[in-house]
């Protein structure tokens, strides 16, 4: 897509407003609101949020769920119990669950723009018992999040709570998520707040090749809604626009057995975003945002059994406008 954003008439317009200390912190202003279009998709990619799969299987095993984008379905990991035991019976909660994410990346913004970002998640959430339908089962869950991100000049901190619902018939799945943050960012001494609402959703099938291999498509549809608060320098107020982007990216898991109670996926999906780009005005000036394009997630997912304990760990490789690595660990309990 077309950048249309020009560092030198920002870099101008910002130096004459304020100086060059500030002119770093709008700068950042603006970007961070576009890294939340990123930590937002992350972090709906990246959480585990307790899908379960079991009637795809013969053996009745419970499985748990990878992230939303490219999970897997069965997650790699399977606790062989009775799924209609008694004991099971006398709990509102499938699972509980935990992960951590370390993502460390270039940001590219087009024209030669580019800042180097780490963000880090630690996310816990819960699922609850599948209700039966006439046609498929239905199950609801909730999570909260705290992120702490670093990009040159600025630091951010934040959370996230969310909840979601996930329908399954046969081997087709639906999930719909919504989830609200806020980052409070600290850039060259001067703090301002970002806050967006995401609603998104996927559906994806599962084909079974054998006993031991099943091939995932899925596709995943979101909105997500940005708001940036004013900055108030030098007697100038800068104003970074509210805006709103849409992601769609198609995605395809090949899930292996590798042995008991061991897993693991190769998966790939592409992650096109439309919209997104959030001008800013500084007085009657008006400069044209920057814009982030696209990029493409490859991943290899492990996944281990322990009774009715689910630990998993994954290494993905981002390419595009987002470049760089991200690692996740997350362990899970099945009542």
């Amino acid at each position: 897509m077309k950048q249309n954003f020009n560092l030198f008439a920002l870099t101008g317009a910002l130096l004459l407003a304020t100086n060059s200390a500030s002119a770093v912190s709008v700068y950042d202003n603006n970007i961070t609101a576009l890294n939340i279009n990123m930590l937002t998709d992350t972090f709906m990619s990246y959480t585990n949020y307790g899908e379960k799969m079991s009637d795809l299987f013969k053996h009745q095993v419970v499985y748990g769920s990878m992230d939303r984008l490219d999970e897997y379905g069965d997650d790699g990991s399977t606790i062989e119990r009775s799924f209609n035991s008694a004991k099971h019976d006398n709990y509102i909660f499938d699972n509980v669950w935990g992960n951590a994410n370390h993502i460390n990346a270039d940001m590219h913004y087009g024209d030669g723009v580019a800042r180097h970002a780490r963000f880090n998640l630690a996310t816990v959430g819960a699922t609850t018992r599948a209700i039966d339908l006439k046609y498929g089962n239905l199950s609801f869950g909730g999570f909260a999040a705290y992120i702490n991100s670093k990009i040159p000049d600025m630091r951010s901190n934040g959370d996230v709570v969310g909840i979601f619902t996930h329908y399954k018939y046969k081997n087709f799945g639906a999930t719909t998520l919504t989830n609200v943050g806020s980052l409070n960012n600290n850039a060259s001494g001067t703090d301002y707040n970002n806050s967006w609402v995401n609603l998104a959703t996927d559906a994806s099938a599962i084909f079974k090749i054998d006993d031991t291999f099943f091939v995932k498509p899925a596709v995943y549809v979101a909105y997500t809604f940005v708001s940036s608060d004013d900055l108030y320098l030098n007697g100038n107020t800068i104003s970074s626009k509210d805006y709103n982007f849409f992601n769609v990216a198609p995605g395809l898991a090949f899930i292996k057995e590798i042995s008991p109670k061991w897993y693991g996926a190769l998966s790939a999906k592409y992650i096109a975003h439309f919209g997104g780009k959030n001008d800013i005005e500084i007085g009657n000036d008006k400069i044209q945002g920057l814009y982030l394009d696209s990029h493409t997630d490859i991943g290899i997912d492990v996944e281990h059994n322990f009774k009715q304990f689910i630990f998993g760990a994954r290494v993905h490789k981002q390419i595009g406008d987002m470049d760089g690595w991200s690692t996740n660990i997350n362990v899970k309990y099945a009542f």
